[in-house]
């Protein structure tokens, strides 16, 4: 006698709807300083704003504005009237990895997914490029809900250990900073009594010497 096999087939769920991804608007009057705006296509971090008016007695508001990659600094007037699209710029943890073929190789420090992004996309330039090193910490800027991770930079601060120090017969009284070079190649300014092998803590933002680490 033969019974009919039961089949189960796989529960499909029903996709998600795709609902738009919208940024919210505000007026310039509401903007403030460390709010991120879409400025014709570009994230611009608001700086400063400042009330003034024009010969008619219309409102205007100054907005000082800093792109959110480059930096680069910029003044824009808006009308009360105008409406400006709010993007929101959140700061991740990341640690640095390794690079090749011109990517960075980033791992999240909760999630330890890795993130590939272009070199380009970090912040300083060649000139902060020299500080930094496989498996220190940076900061990756992503705008939400896109276009996502837009930029990276290291961290304010970070220890390095000193490779070698220039020696000066003549000194001054007091500390006397001298030329030193890192491990990783970078050059800093340290003060005389610091010797090759110490490890010594360097703001990146200024690239001078703090203390010892």
């Amino acid at each position: 006698m033969l019974r009919s096999a039961l089949v189960r087939l796989p529960r499909v769920r029903p996709a998600p709807l795709a609902l738009p991804r919208r940024w919210y608007q505000v007026g310039p009057n509401s903007a403030r300083p460390g709010m991120v705006i879409d400025l014709n296509g570009s994230p611009q971090i608001v700086v400063a704003k400042d009330h003034g008016g024009t010969g008619r007695g219309q409102a205007v508001i100054k907005l000082t504005l800093k792109h959110a990659v480059t930096g680069q600094r910029s003044q824009e007037r808006f009308r009360g009237n105008d409406s400006l699209e709010v993007m929101q710029l959140i700061q991740k943890e990341y640690q640095f990895l390794y690079s090749d073929d011109g990517k960075a190789h980033l791992m999240d420090m909760q999630s330890f997914e890795e993130l590939a992004m272009d070199m380009g996309a970090f912040e300083g330039g060649k000139e902060k490029m020299p500080f930094l090193e496989d498996g220190m910490g940076v900061t990756v800027q992503v705008l939400e809900p896109e276009p996502g991770p837009i930029s990276w930079r290291l961290p304010p601060r970070h220890a390095y250990k000193v490779k070698s120090v220039e020696l000066r017969v003549a000194r001054d009284k007091g500390a006397t900073y001298v030329p030193a070079i890192l491990e990783n190649g970078a050059k800093v300014t340290v003060p005389d009594f610091i010797k090759p092998g110490e490890t010594i803590v360097v703001d990146l933002e200024q690239e001078a010497y703090v203390s010892r680490a």
